[in-house]
């Protein structure tokens, strides 16, 4: 399994969430902070490259469109009231598969997961099988930033759009890294990677050519090429 592209898009909120609308290429209606940090991420990811049609798309997030479930909330139990129907949309976790599918013109098949690591089993099944994958993690931060680092007990308050392009060897291609060695772990050992870690490990050109990464519940080698 190859990477083809990636991107590494995270920033720190220091007095509120920056417009990242600003940055697209292309502006989505009716898209809030958790779509256009997805969008900004991909766009980032693609500049580069363009992908087939029938590319398979995986996003994975812990939290989700936390911001729209938030304002759901406040809604009915705060103002008794019906939340907007873009919120309700937005916070369904299946409508960023839809907005990104339209936005990069993507046909294949879309999953979205709570783990990146679950996201990466599933799309090295895929390539294996000669799909094409884009997959990302993608996490935002609550809008009311003292309620963020109340709720997940931080000082810095940091989001994340981080992005690969997966494919089988693509001959008159260059890959920038191979992944290989991929298994399951069926040990319940403490996490040694991040994600993170894998995409600094990309971004950094003088780091060692080669890396083992382990996860939970899988680990795998990274080789640049």
């Amino acid at each position: 399994m190859y990477i083809y592209a990636f991107s590494n898009h995270q920033e720190i909120a220091i007095k509120q969430l920056s417009d990242k609308k600003k940055l697209l290429k292309t502006r989505v209606n009716r898209a809030d902070n958790f779509v256009n940090l997805t969008l900004l991420g991909i766009e980032k990811c693609l500049q580069n490259i363009v992908l087939k049609k029938e590319t398979n798309l995986y996003i994975s997030s812990k939290d989700g469109n936390i911001n729209s479930t938030i304002k759901i909330l406040e809604a009915i139990f705060r103002k008794e009231q019906l939340p907007m129907p873009f919120n309700f949309l937005n916070s369904v976790n299946a409508s960023i598969l839809f907005f990104v599918a339209k936005n990069f013109g993507l046909e294949g098949k879309g999953i979205f997961t709570d783990t990146f690591e679950s996201a990466l089993l599933q799309a090295y099944v895929d390539v294996k099988n000669g799909k094409t994958v884009l997959i990302g993690l993608v996490n935002e931060a609550i809008a009311d930033l003292d309620l963020h680092r109340k709720k997940f007990k931080v000082q810095e308050v940091t989001e994340q759009s981080q992005w690969l392009v997966l494919s089988p060897k693509l001959e008159g291609e260059n890959a920038l890294a191979q992944i290989s060695d991929v298994k399951i772990q069926t040990s319940e050992q403490a996490t040694k990677h991040s994600t993170n870690d894998l995409f600094d490990f990309l971004e950094d050109n003088n780091t060692q050519s080669s890396c083992p990464f382990n996860y939970k519940h899988l680990s795998f080698m990274v080789r640049k090429c």
